[in-house]
């Protein structure tokens, strides 16, 4: 596998704990021809200074320690040491969620810019879906460690065939007014994420999705095409034709989900506060908490 390696190359979520202290930034960035045993043409040091400058770091930070460095520059060290050794696949497990929104701008960026420049394929692992419709060409959701749809950017977020992509993208906040009327509700999953250790029978997401019949607590749909380049796993998708016709909902379906109208605000008016996300009495639920769209592990991912 070692020799493999040199073609696949990770950037850890935490900038901060994926730097050993202890070591300089030259010794981190170094590391790899280290272990792989490449000596680079005109030496290490002067390759690792290159890197820090193509990160866009000042080479002269060579003996600099972690400590000293802010944690979007730690993320870019962390870039460096990624490729160093030139790989074909680089995979990023959440690369910009642990920075202020600030910096995360500037490192999506740094790495569009390095694709173009140096040909990579990157598998970004994330739960922001508006960082994954930036950066990705095809995306894969992912429930309970299973793949539940897998399409191209625009199929999928135009239109999205599992339920739980589609509550996925209905808690996507839209922060300019004048679009908010383009969603007319908010689909609010209940109860809690079933263990990844002992998931349900069937479809595992069948516990949770309003569209549930018998044959999903008793037979895990296959991940099939429905449409050219878009794969779903689900007996009864959205925007697509019923794979199991004829099936009558769960009666415990009607309970999974609670959906919340969206007010549609007249043309030029300001936009009011959402009753659920004040807690105002009358509202049909709370806009957040257990069972959520936005609960970690489970989002989109690529």
């Amino acid at each position: 596998m070692r020799p493999l390696r040199r073609d696949m190359q990770m950037i850890f979520q935490d900038p901060y704990s994926s730097l050993n202290p202890r070591h300089t930034i030259g010794t981190i960035v170094g590391a790899p021809f280290k272990l792989q045993g490449v000596k680079p043409e005109g030496g290490v040091r002067k390759e690792v200074q290159r890197l820090l400058e193509v990160v866009g770091l000042n080479p002269e930070h060579f003996n600099r320690y972690p400590h000293e460095f802010s944690g979007g520059q730690r993320q870019r060290i962390g870039i460096a040491r990624a490729l160093a050794l030139n790989p074909k696949l680089v995979v990023a497990d959440e690369p910009v969620s642990a920075l202020d929104v600030s910096i995360q701008a500037q490192v999506v960026n740094l790495l569009d810019d390095l694709q173009t420049e140096l040909g990579l394929t990157y598998v970004i692992i994330a739960h922001d879906l508006s960082v994954v419709r930036h950066v990705s060409d095809r995306i894969a959701v992912m429930y309970l460690g299973k793949i539940v749809e897998l399409a191209d950017r625009e199929s999928l977020y135009k239109a999205p065939m599992h339920p739980y992509t589609k509550a996925l993208l209905s808690a996507v906040p839209i922060p300019d007014p004048k679009r908010r009327s383009a969603r007319s509700e908010r689909i609010l999953l209940k109860g809690d994420v079933p263990s990844p250790i002992s998931p349900p029978s069937g479809c595992r997401f069948h516990t949770r999705c309003w569209k549930a019949t018998e044959v999903c607590t008793t037979q895990e749909p296959p991940l099939i095409a429905l449409k050219t380049g878009h794969q779903v796993a689900c007996h009864h998708p959205e925007n697509a034709p019923d794979q199991v016709p004829g099936e009558a909902a769960l009666a415990t379906a009607r309970e999974a989900i609670e959906i919340v109208a969206l007010k549609k605000e007249p043309a030029g008016a300001e936009a009011a506060p959402d009753p659920a996300a004040t807690g105002e009495p009358g509202t049909s639920g709370a806009a957040s908490g257990p069972g959520t769209p936005e609960e970690p592990g489970a989002g989109p991912k690529e």
